[in-house]
């Protein structure tokens, strides 16, 4: 059993950070960005031990706090090889994390977006952190051809019962199950990459 913190954060566009702690208090931290004292104040307010950084990928609107973060939460912090913040801690696609006692936090790269695009998957099924690959009722700006590649291989196959949680708040709720989400965003609902590409022209 988790426990999820769903921050908001603000940063350049209604961004969301997230605090995830384990039964044993291990804690993760997903894209540190915006109000310092929104992460500051969950990180304290919990009493976590700090265990990973996970970075979405390499925008910098999503890990601008990373800097300041790690002098109060000094965690190993995680992202694709290609993150201008990758550490060499040897990341690769599926890769699962230690988090908890039993528990693992599942890498999935997630190429679309951008290339460096990683989703994290809790070993439960219970979260799947998106960053901005998948929104609520949308998807990210993204290379056509690599999101339709991510969202049939990567997502579509997932547990229905995972619940969303993207880098940005822009849909009409802040969170919902993957299986919601197939009945509801259009952006999942396609027959061949020529339907999803015309998709596409409405992010625009």
């Amino acid at each position: 059993m988790y426990q999820i913190l769903q921050l908001e954060v603000g940063g350049f566009d209604h961004n969301f950070s997230y605090l995830i702690t384990a039964g044993n208090k291990e804690a993760a931290l997903v894209d540190p960005t915006g109000d310092l004292t929104a992460l500051t104040d969950a990180i304290n307010r919990e009493a976590v031990i700090p265990k990973y950084i996970l970075l979405t990928h390499g925008h910098l609107d999503h890990y601008q706090q990373l800097g300041e973060i790690l002098s109060i939460f000094p965690a190993e912090v995680i992202a694709h090889p290609n993150h201008p913040m990758y550490k060499h801690n040897h990341v690769t696609d599926l890769k699962r994390l230690p988090f908890g006692e039993k528990g693992y936090i599942e890498i999935i790269f997630s190429p679309g977006h951008t290339r460096d695009s990683v989703m994290y998957r809790l070993d439960d099924d219970s979260a799947l952190f998106t960053g901005d690959t998948l929104f609520i009722d949308y998807v990210g700006f993204c290379r056509s051809k690599e999101m339709y590649a991510t969202l049939t291989k990567k997502v579509l196959p997932l547990s229905d019962k995972l619940v969303i949680y993207s880098g940005h708040d822009y849909g009409s709720v802040k969170a919902r199950t993957l299986g919601e989400e197939r009945l509801k965003n259009k952006f999942l609902d396609f027959c061949s990459y020529d339907e999803f590409k015309q998709r596409l022209q409405e992010l625009s």
